[in-house]
Order: C-alpha cells, then structure tokens, then sequence
C-alpha cells in the first residue's frame, strides 16, 4: 500500500527543512523550493539523494522530462535549449503540480528546477513506491 500524501510531506518536510534551512511552517505542498525556500539547484540535487536515502527509491537526474518526452513520440521536446509548444504541453501534463503560467512562453529547459515545488516531489515519491509495491507483488 503506498503511503499518503500527508504521511509522505511529514518524511519529506525535514528533508526539506534540512537543504533550505527553512522554518516547518513554511513549507507547504505548494511551496515553491527555490523562489519561496531559498534552495539552489545543486541544493535540489541534495534533496534527490536524501529522498533516495529515505525512501529507498532511486530518482533520475531527468526524472520530470523523461515522463513529457515519452508520451511525445517522434515530436521534439526541445530544440536549442528551449522547450517546443509540445514539449512545454507535456511538461504541463508531467508536471500537473507547478501553476501552469509558470510553464509558458520562451522556456528554457534549464529553467525546469526554478519551477518544482514541494508537491512535485511529494507526488513523485508517491508514484515510486507505488511502482516499487507492485513490482514487489509480481516477484
């Protein structure tokens, strides 16, 4: 049985604390992890080891892409660094966590950590232990 949401934000949210320094009433799902708590991408890569640690699953360093570029077929996720309106429509879908206008005009790819909030990780965590569960079901 995957854990809930709130049970996966309560493991997460000292993770969180530790990499920002923030105050726990400060973070929330929706909580922007750079532009609310202060984290800088090499911090957010940081938060991705402590999650593995933790949840004793395992994130690649282009988990939220991997999940847009999949469903896009042959169609271009980005080109010249910018994401393509089918790239940026399925980063949307990927990503239905992030306030859609923050996923809009001249996109850099580079740009995707400034986007991610606690809710994205909170989410993702959810679908790997889901995986995780069931994979342990069939063995």
């Amino acid at each position: 049985m995957t854990p809930s949401e709130k049970t996966i934000f309560e493991k997460l949210l000292p993770l969180v604390r530790e990499i920002t320094g923030a105050r726990a009433e400060a973070v929330a799902m929706e909580s922007n992890l750079m532009r609310d708590l202060g984290a800088e991408s090499i911090d957010l890569l940081d938060l991705s080891f402590l999650i593995e640690e933790t949840f004793d699953i395992t994130l690649e360093p282009d988990e939220f892409e991997a999940r847009a570029k999949e469903s896009l077929g042959e169609a271009a996720y980005e080109k010249e660094g910018y994401l393509t309106p089918e790239g940026m429509a399925e980063l949307r879908v990927a990503l239905p966590e992030v306030e859609p206008a923050l996923l809009t005009g001249a996109f850099r790819k580079i740009e995707i950590p400034s986007v991610l909030n606690v809710a994205v990780f909170v989410h993702l965590i959810q679908r790997k232990l889901s995986a995780k569960a069931e994979e342990a079901n069939h063995a």
